[in-house]
């Protein structure tokens, strides 16, 4: 009876996690309702068979300057399958007027992400 249950158990959960749709999204800092979307953008690059892809996003662009202070990033990952990539920042953000974003994607697959930047 308990090899029954726990055989039920197991099959149950690896059900579960293949029918969960997965998309890896991040924000950083708080995005509160007083706050001003500064920027966004919408990133689509296709698959690079064999490698992955990268994209930089820097804002403000080289040479614009920004009076105002970063309080929130949302890098919404669109790609719903798990075949999605990720986020990361490598300077600046909440609390900063800059920041500097790399999006990856996985292996042999490629980029569709919407990255909204707040400030006040």
């Amino acid at each position: 009876m308990k090899t029954n249950f726990k055989v039920l158990f197991s099959l149950s959960i690896v059900v579960s996690l293949m029918s969960t749709v997965n998309a890896v999204s991040s924000t950083w800092g708080i995005i509160s309702n007083s706050a001003q979307l500064l920027h966004a953008e919408n990133v689509i690059y296709p698959s690079s068979p064999g490698d992955y892809v990268n994209n930089e996003i820097k804002y403000p662009t080289n040479g614009v300057g920004n009076g105002r202070i970063i309080t929130g990033i949302r890098a919404s990952d669109q790609v719903t399958n798990n075949t999605g990539g990720h986020a990361t920042i490598y300077s600046g953000g909440p609390g900063f007027n800059f920041v500097h974003i790399k999006l990856q994607s996985q292996y042999n697959y490629g980029l569709i992400f919407r990255v909204e930047i707040y400030g006040k």
